[in-house]
């Protein structure tokens, strides 16, 4: 899955329910290369953060 549809399917859970939760994110997030996952973590959360969407603890 390429950041974009990450991004997208966030925004999708978060507009969803009110808000994400960190297991969820996790489970989006590929974790092959800690670099990558680091700047998709950081991209994502920029984008919940721009569409007022909270993450939460499970």
């Amino acid at each position: 899955m390429d950041l974009s549809a990450i991004i997208r399917r966030a925004i999708e859970i978060g507009d969803q329910y009110g808000f994400i939760t960190f297991d969820q994110i996790d489970e989006l997030v590929p974790s092959s290369a800690d670099r990558l996952e680091a700047e998709i973590i950081e991209a994502l959360f920029e984008a919940l953060s721009v569409r007022g969407i909270n993450v939460r603890e499970a």
